[in-house]
């Protein structure tokens, strides 16, 4: 039989395309899919069929949403860098004029004083020693700057992944990072407290280091079967990523060593850690977990980021702020809507 080549099939279920049945179109890779394949409700179905109007209305399959988040989360990296650049290069600008304006008047006061010696006589030493004072003076207020070169290779520096930056008020030591939503501060009144609070800085960093390749599943219910365990966290990931054959390897070679965390209470399931070996599938497991909120399966499962004691704490401190501000609003007959978005306090219609 010749294969029919106007069929259209599912980017998913690889089943062909009926007349009747509801399709969405990726507008990346125009792979044409099922709605049911794709947890694409009716409502949203009837919104993407109108792209084709003119209403700038778009939708991405799985594999192109991943793929376009990582584009842009290097093009943004790429534009703040670009951006600081900028900044310092204004700055050098600047500081060259005024270094320019500066030897302009030096050699006019330099060009004076030479009339000036060439006037004098021979004999009238105490006058010459005076014009070598006042060259000596003016040379030594010409300010003292540091070459392009070397600006620009400060600004490199602070453009790493992991840094220590002083606080605005040089009372504390700022821990920060480019891809991290916990800044972590830690005070100190003296140079002792500075160099201890230095070492639990660098404990800190070592520890979210060790921290990264890890991802905390919580609400799957206990099993008294660790495979049990295993399998249900390989169908969330799917579910949330589609195929990844690295993190789907992991979880079938024991590589991504998971175990539930605490001891066993009756009628509470307990958190399951599990360490992948790429960083990059981490990340895009916790970028697109918020997926599961319509899964027909795994509508109660969070998936959160394996923190550390100090942004466990943080985070506290947060949650704590945000009932406090929700309260004084509620007080003032303001509308309570402060709310904890990757680790910042915000209002909801900031993000809308």
């Amino acid at each position: 039989m010749e294969c029919n080549q106007d069929e259209k099939t599912c980017g998913k279920c690889d089943a062909v395309l009926e007349v009747r049945d509801k399709v969405v179109t990726c507008f990346t890779c125009k792979q044409d899919f099922h709605t049911r394949c794709e947890h694409v409700s009716d409502q949203k179905h009837e919104i993407l069929s109108d792209q084709n109007d003119g209403t700038g209305i778009v939708w991405f399959c799985r594999t192109c949403r991943r793929t376009t988040a990582t584009m842009l989360s290097h093009i943004a990296n790429l534009e703040m860098r670009l951006k600081t650049i900028e900044v310092e290069r204004d700055k050098e600008r600047h500081e060259v004029t005024v270094l320019q304006n500066l030897v302009r008047a030096l050699n006019k006061k330099l060009n004076s004083i030479e009339d000036l010696v060439h006037k004098s006589t021979e004999n009238n030493e105490g006058e010459i020693e005076t014009i070598k004072e006042a060259v000596t003076t003016m040379l030594s207020e010409i300010p003292q700057t540091t070459s392009i070169e070397e600006r620009f290779s400060s600004i490199e520096d602070s453009l790493n992944q992991l840094s220590l930056l002083p606080s605005v008020d040089q009372s504390r030591i700022c821990l920060a990072n480019s891809s991290d939503s916990f800044p972590v501060y830690t005070s100190f009144s003296n140079q002792n407290a500075l160099e201890v609070s230095t070492l639990q800085v660098s404990n800190e960093l070592s520890d979210r280091q060790r921290r990264r390749n890890n991802v905390v599943f919580h609400n799957i219910p206990e099993s008294e079967n660790p495979e049990n365990d295993v399998k249900t966290v390989f169908n969330i990931c799917r579910e949330v990523l589609g195929e990844v054959p690295e993190m789907q390897s992991d979880l079938k070679t024991n590589k991504a060593r998971l175990y539930r965390m605490g001891k066993k209470v009756q009628g509470k399931n307990r958190t399951i850690k599990c360490h992948f070996t790429s960083q990059d599938d981490c990340e895009q497991l916790l970028a697109q977990s918020r997926i599961l909120k319509d899964s027909t399966s795994y509508s109660r499962i969070i998936i959160q980021a394996d923190l550390t004691p100090m942004q466990r704490s943080h985070i506290k401190q947060l949650v704590l702020e945000k009932k406090r501000r929700n309260k004084c609003a509620q007080e003032n007959d303001e509308e309570a809507d402060w709310v904890l978005r990757n680790g910042k306090l915000c209002r909801k219609r900031d993000n809308m």
